[in-house]
């Protein structure tokens, strides 16, 4: 019994430091954000899922995510996330995911694309960009500018995953307003005469003078008949 007793005792003995050594290694696991297929993309006016690629035409709506997931015991901080939206006919968007653990600044990366029919641009949509936690429920909104300098997630706990999401919009041609012809009503306007009748003084006593001339006339052919006849 004593002999069975001290063996029990040296295995706990042994049991115990291990135990004890084990636990401040995890602990002081430096936290880092995985790598590999964490940029998605889904059309939200086409209803697809998040995939690594999508198809789009002008005017759709859609929606990028980053996945952030802490597979370390440590935390990670100063998480800052920056993408691009080009323009063309085939957009391939680049995620950047910037942090900080023990050491100096860390980079993961991944690319989500967009292909159009014709070349077309993407523009953010301002007020679109949300943390989620792991099920996708909100956390709070974050502000703008991860299209461009990027924006600051914050701290991420070990073994945690959390999402960044954020909306864009297909540029969407606006057809001018079409305006009536408009038409104008004109009045017409008697034609002036051509001739103009002349009623003055002088039209009167040139009508007088004619008068008196043919009197005189027709009393000398009177005249000179009467004289005949004598």
């Amino acid at each position: 019994m004593k002999v069975k007793s001290l063996v029990l005792s040296g295995a706990a003995a042994v049991i115990i430091p291990v135990a004890g050594l084990a636990a401040p290694v995890f602990a002081d696991s430096p936290g880092q954000i995985g790598s590999g297929d964490i940029y998605r993309v889904a059309n939200l006016t086409q209803k697809t899922d998040f995939a690594d690629s999508t198809k789009a035409n002008a005017c759709d709506e859609l929606e990028y995510k980053v996945r952030l997931h802490n597979s370390r015991f440590g935390q990670v901080t100063n998480i800052v996330a920056k993408t691009t939206l080009p323009s063309g006919k085939t957009s391939v968007s680049n995620m950047t995911v910037n942090y900080q653990s023990d050491g100096p600044v860390t980079s993961v990366s991944d690319t989500a694309t967009v292909s159009f029919g014709s070349a077309q641009t993407i523009s953010y949509e301002a007020g679109s960009t949300q943390l989620l936690d792991g099920d996708n429920n909100v956390i709070k909104s974050l502000s703008d500018g991860i299209v461009g300098s990027g924006v600051n997630v914050g701290t991420l706990a070990g073994s945690t995953t959390e999402f960044v999401q954020f909306k864009a919009k297909v540029n969407c041609p606006t057809t001018p307003p079409v305006t009536p012809p408009t038409t104008t009503t004109t009045t017409s306007t008697p034609a002036a005469p051509t001739t103009l009748v002349n009623t003055g003084a002088g039209s009167v006593a040139g009508i007088f003078a004619a008068a008196v001339a043919f009197g005189a006339v027709a009393y000398r052919v009177v005249l000179s008949r009467r004289l005949s006849r004598q």
